[in-house]
């Protein structure tokens, strides 16, 4: 090495990679180690259930124009605003959830309030579909059409499609609350800012910010508003190319619009690190910066005074900020790929259970059904009962003291052997004659494979 080199530190000080915390989510909760070995684990499948339930869930009965409306081939509209979010929105709109009768999807729809977006504008948002990012909210479709608004009102105007993350919500909310009104409380926030947190904010977005302005555009929408927590682990920035119809910023050149977006996000930063929303003002930011140097790290410290450097003293762009944020984007990246292995674990597991669940499947078709068209006595024939004694042995094993005997970790073991056509043996007893029979895996799924053959040939005759 060269004079002057910089040297590692003590091996005493070598600092283990530690995972991030939607890894360490996946981890297990106190369950058997058998049960972990064949099922994903309870924090996954909960945030699954639950963003299933907000998938399709539906409002009470409604009434008017929007319970019956369809734009554009969109229907089944329910309501996503929060009370007040379009009257406080720079771009007052109405958004709901809608289904789309081309793949049966959900999507999110925002309709502008006012006249229809003419078509140059329109175009330039369109523009947006082209640009794919993990922390952008993609854009899908930009039209106008004629559709309720959100106080029933039929008319005509211009809708933006957009992905849907059920069960999203904005940082606003998860940070500040949502303020009362008459008849309305209001709710408290949700989550408490801490360095770790704020790091998960700033990262992605930055992230967003950098692919954005590398392709030459600038997003020009950077607030708590719009940035989703699509899980606990995940921000994304939303309602892109919306601005660009509505608002198109014909006085500014680029560079000042993308500088717009780095000082956005140095006080969305500043706001959710003193957990106000006006701390970013002009009036308070000095004292606000003080409170973060005081109680956050050094590293946060110099990327929000280069985030909020004037444009005319620092001319600091992105790549600026990635540079400097180079070793946090590094421990990201780590615990990105340590995010994804463990999920591949996960998803393996639930394929080997889809696997299962088809052989389960296939295995009940053939045993319960007493007779096809064509054939009066299926029910009765000797492959059925050889089968019939299989699903004995999964279900009905019993100890020396008749207790039932419940494994998952036997049946799994059974059904694998099955499915393979093994050449292990089973010893099947029947549950009334007590006839013992030992055939091998690899005989019963002939047997399977004729008998559920004989119910596809009827269901297609």
């Amino acid at each position: 090495w060269q004079r002057g080199a910089v040297a590692g530190p003590p091996a005493g000080e070598i600092r283990q990679y530690a995972p991030g915390a939607a890894e360490a989510s996946l981890r297990r909760t106190g369950q058997s180690a058998r049960h972990d070995a064949f099922f994903s684990s309870h924090a996954l499948r909960q945030e699954s259930a639950r963003r299933r339930a907000a998938a399709y869930a539906q409002p009470p009965e409604q009434s008017g124009p929007l319970a019956t409306a369809t734009v554009e081939g969109y229907h089944s509209f329910v309501p996503l605003d929060v009370p007040d979010a379009s009257r406080r929105s720079r771009t007052p709109s109405f958004l709901c959830k809608a289904t789309s009768s081309v793949d049966g999807e959900a999507y999110s729809l925002r309709r502008l309030d006012g006249p229809p977006v003419p078509p140059e504008p329109l175009a330039a948002a369109l523009a947006w579909r082209s640009l794919r990012h993990p922390s952008l909210v993609a854009l899908v479709d930009a039209f106008t059409a004629t559709g309720p608004a959100a106080d029933g009102r039929v008319g005509r105007a211009t809708y933006f499609v957009h992905e849907l993350f059920p069960a999203a919500i904005s940082l606003e909310r998860a940070y500040f609350g949502t303020p009362g009104s008459a008849g309305n409380p209001g709710t408290p926030p949700s989550m408490t800012p801490t360095e770790d947190g704020l790091w998960d904010i700033a990262l992605p977005l930055l992230s967003a910010i950098h692919a954005v302005h590398s392709a030459g555009a600038a997003l020009r929408i950077v607030d708590p508003a719009h940035v989703l927590f699509t899980d606990p682990h995940t921000v994304r920035l939303s309602s892109i190319g919306v601005l660009d119809a509505a608002r198109p910023e014909r006085n500014l050149p680029l560079p000042a619009l993308q500088s717009e977006d780095l000082q956005a996000l140095g006080r969305l930063l500043v706001s959710v690190a003193c957990q106000n929303a006006g701390a970013a003002a002009p009036t308070s930011l000095r004292r606000s910066l003080s409170f973060v140097h005081a109680s956050y790290s050094a590293d946060l410290s110099r990327l929000l005074m280069l985030l909020l450097s004037p444009p005319e003293a620092a001319h600091a762009s992105v790549h600026d900020a990635v540079a400097l944020v180079s070793g946090r984007l590094m421990t990201r990246l780590a615990q990105g790929a340590g995010y994804a292995d463990a999920l591949r674990t996960e998803l393996s597991k639930e394929q080997e259970n889809g696997r299962l669940l088809r052989l389960v499947l296939k295995l009940g078709l053939a045993t319960s059904r007493p007779s096809l068209p064509a054939n009066e006595s299926y029910g009765d024939h000797p492959d059925r009962y050889l089968l019939r004694l299989f699903q004995d042995l999964l279900y009905g094993s019993s100890d020396e003291e008749g207790r039932p005997l419940i494994s998952f970790a036997q049946a799994v073991h059974a059904l694998n052997k099955l499915d393979l056509g093994h050449d292990g043996r089973a010893l099947l007893t029947g549950r009334e004659d007590g006839a013992m029979v030992l055939v091998s895996y690899h005989e019963l799924k002939q047997v399977l494979e004729r008998s559920f053959g004989e119910i596809a040939a009827a269901a297609e005759q």
